[in-house]
């Protein structure tokens, strides 16, 4: 999905395709259509998510320079925002 402009900030998702956490979040971001970069957290971006949530787990999404991490906490707020 292409990168998209969002009021807040760009949206970006850290993932893995093993991940099934990780499709709650995209199904949810499809639902919402909001336009999101995708980054493989194990292929190019794990390093970046340790630096972001000091974890290795994912999904975290990113919206500007907020980060959100856990699955169900991303859905919630990604309905409270956008819904």
């Amino acid at each position: 999905m292409a990168v998209a402009q969002q009021s807040e900030g760009s949206i970006k998702l850290y993932t893995g395709s093993y991940c099934p956490y990780c499709r709650v979040v995209k199904k949810e971001l499809d639902r919402l259509d909001l336009g999101y970069e995708s980054v493989d957290a194990d292929a190019d971006g794990r390093d970046t998510v340790i630096e972001l949530s000091g974890q290795r787990a994912i999904p975290i999404l990113t919206i500007g320079d907020e980060v959100l991490v856990d699955s169900s906490n991303i859905v919630r707020e990604l309905r409270k925002r956008y819904s």
